[in-house]
């Protein structure tokens, strides 16, 4: 193989991977978000009360990770927590309209999931839903739709930044009848390591002048 072809190849995967550390990486497989993150630490739920409302804001935290989340609905911040299948416990509200909303993050975080539905006031999972989740980062915001009209009602959804992590927020955005965001497993961690941009960019120089320096090795022995 030429050495010019291979160079130019080099190049654009170095270009491309520096191109992508400034991008939100979304993910709905769970396997897969845990691969592209790392010291990841979920909260469960499992020391709330079921069926018993709770003032927010509540501080929690996933592993290591401490959070805060909220459930407005412009007048009031209310949970209630309710059983899911095999001993889950969902984070949701019962007041039509609420969002829950997740910040105050400790530390520079960079890795954010949780499986999100959609439940009724006696803490049913809904199908007929659709919820919108937006993450905000120190470099703006990124919204995605959650659809819920799988078999389990049940959606996994993951985000990976470049950047830190500022809040997540999840509403319903349209049903055939009145139900609230919830959360299960909610998970919190950083990005799995990747170059710096300073190193992608030594070792992008360092392939520029492979070129130049092969040349001039030539020139050297023709001299000679």
């Amino acid at each position: 193989m030429k050495i010019l072809p291979l160079i130019t190849a080099l190049a654009t995967t170095v270009l491309n991977s520096l191109a992508a550390q400034a991008e939100v990486l979304v993910f709905s497989s769970q396997s897969a978000f845990q691969a592209a993150s790392s010291q990841l630490g979920q909260d469960s739920f499992q020391d709330l009360g079921i069926d018993e409302a709770l003032d927010g804001p509540l501080l929690r935290s996933a592993g290591s990770h401490a959070y805060r989340v909220s459930a407005l609905d412009g007048l009031e911040n209310q949970f209630y927590p309710t059983a899911g299948e095999n001993g889950a416990v969902r984070l949701g509200s019962n007041r039509v309209g609420a969002h829950l909303l997740f910040d105050n993050f400790a530390g520079s975080l960079r890795a954010i999931g949780g499986s999100f539905l959609a439940t009724t006031y006696t803490g049913e999972a809904w199908s007929d839903a659709r919820l919108t989740l937006t993450l905000t980062d120190a470099q703006g915001s990124t919204t995605r739709e959650l659809d819920l009209s799988g078999a389990s009602s049940i959606g996994f959804l993951g985000f990976v930044s470049s950047s830190a992590l500022l809040s997540l927020d999840i509403a319903v955005a349209s049903s055939s009848m009145s139900v609230f965001p919830t959360v299960e497993n909610f998970q919190l961690g950083m990005a799995a390591a990747v170059p710096e941009p300073s190193s992608g960019a030594l070792l992008l120089g360092g392939l520029l002048l492979l070129p130049w320096l092969k040349m001039r090795s030539s020139a050297q022995q023709t001299q000679r």
